[in-house]
């Protein structure tokens, strides 16, 4: 993502600028858990001084607001600096810049909001994407049929001449199913983003107040046997061949109304990429024990505004030595 957005390259370990969008999304998960803050249910406390007893929300709240001054602005000018030096490749930053380069008087306007909108890109799928990819990963150890169907698919469409790109979505339903199954599956804000209505409004009979705070409830809405068959507990992609049955991507996942992801499409791309190349090219399955023995894995998952896996063992490891041949071909 932050090529995307930057044109920059990441390091392979503690990236200075990953660590950083990664704690403001970990603070955006902290703040959004209801309770977690004796402020948020006695909103005056906000007025104490950080350094009274029971003000330390203060003290996280300057450190919050100092990584996201740190996301907007560190890659950002890191990138004008690389456009400015002719060795920026096209990304989301150099192809707006390029855009408002002649208009003097727009241009601070503009670049505030090109600056917002990249940390957007870049911080909306830092985590997101990854935690998606966490719980494929672990919907393939515990559905090692689901697994192999895919790969017969991908053997017969691709082999293992080149990894899959976003135009074989089409000749891959089945590896496409299995990606909205994994935005069905365990979706990672269940509670859904909180709404205001906007307009007093009735629904089935009960009446909504203007200002309500009303919340989509995003994980009863992908569970719903009505629109995604039974069993929905399961991670079943064959339910998506079903007639009548819902698409995830229009029913919460991706959130409601004008506030849905702006970045939808790119994300599923994004995890269609991931997941398709990850099933071409390696093989998942339990991790075994000294005595050869699998070690058992459970779906579980945290609770919380944002609800994600919790840590599990397996193996991965290349499928083949033409798969192994394709991964280092597509990494030199």
């Amino acid at each position: 993502m932050i090529e995307i957005a930057y044109g920059i390259e990441i390091q392979p370990e503690k990236d200075p600028y990953v660590e950083t969008a990664q704690e403001v999304v970990h603070s955006i998960i902290e703040a959004g858990t209801p309770g977690k803050f004796l402020v948020d249910i006695w909103p005056w406390m906000k007025y104490i001084p950080a350094w009274v007893p029971g003000a330390g929300f203060q003290r996280k709240v300057a450190r919050w607001r100092q990584c996201r001054n740190d996301l907007l602005e560190l890659p950002f000018e890191a990138s004008k600096k690389r456009m400015d030096d002719g060795n920026l490749d096209l990304c989301f930053v150099s192809s707006r810049l390029s855009e408002i380069e002649s208009d003097t008087k727009m241009r601070p306007y503009d670049e505030g909001i090109i600056k917002n909108a990249a940390a957007t890109i870049f911080a909306a799928g830092v985590d997101t994407t990854t935690h998606t990819i966490r719980a494929f990963i672990l919907a393939m150890i515990l559905y090692p049929e689901v697994q192999k169907k895919a790969q017969r698919e991908i053997d017969s469409v691709l082999g293992f001449q080149r990894l899959p790109e976003v135009g074989d979505i089409d000749a891959l339903p089945y590896v496409f199913a299995i990606c909205k199954e994994a935005l069905r599956w365990h979706p990672l804000v269940p509670s859904g983003v909180p709404h205001v209505a906007s307009e007093d409004d009735v629904i089935q009979g009960y009446f909504i107040p203007k200002g309500t705070i009303v919340f989509g409830n995003t994980w009863m809405l992908l569970h719903n046997e009505a629109d995604f068959g039974p069993n929905t507990d399961r991670f079943d992609p064959e339910r998506y061949f079903i007639p009548g049955v819902r698409d995830p991507r229009s029913t919460g996942a991706f959130g409601f109304g004008r506030r849905i992801c702006s970045g939808r499409h790119m994300a599923m791309n994004s995890v269609f990429l991931a997941i398709a190349s990850i099933l071409q090219v390696f093989e998942i399955s339990k991790e075994r024990d000294g005595s050869g023995k699998e070690i058992p894995v459970e779906a579980k998952f945290c609770s919380g505004f944002v609800s994600f896996a919790t840590e599990f063992k397996c193996t991965i490891r290349p499928r083949s030595s033409a798969a192994e041949e394709l991964i280092i071909r597509s990494v030199s």
